[in-house]
């Protein structure tokens, strides 16, 4: 039986990163949780303000406002 579990969406290149993700929000010291959760908040908004996703570059390019 495999050890990994297939998700939609989730490139197998993309796992090492989903990996630190969680090690890093799972780390012992409260702040590092912390910083990792407003990072990924500032990436977030960061993507959309930009009006395209990070991960969809390749898709049709999006309306300007």
């Amino acid at each position: 039986m495999a050890n990994t579990v297939p998700v939609i969406g989730i490139e197998p290149d993309e796992l090492a990163w989903i990996r630190m993700l969680v090690l890093l929000l799972r780390h012992p010291d409260p702040v590092v949780p912390e910083l990792t959760r407003q990072a990924l908040r500032y990436l977030e908004a960061a993507a959309s303000r930009s009006g395209e996703a990070p991960w969809d570059r390749d898709a049709a390019p999006a309306i300007k406002r």
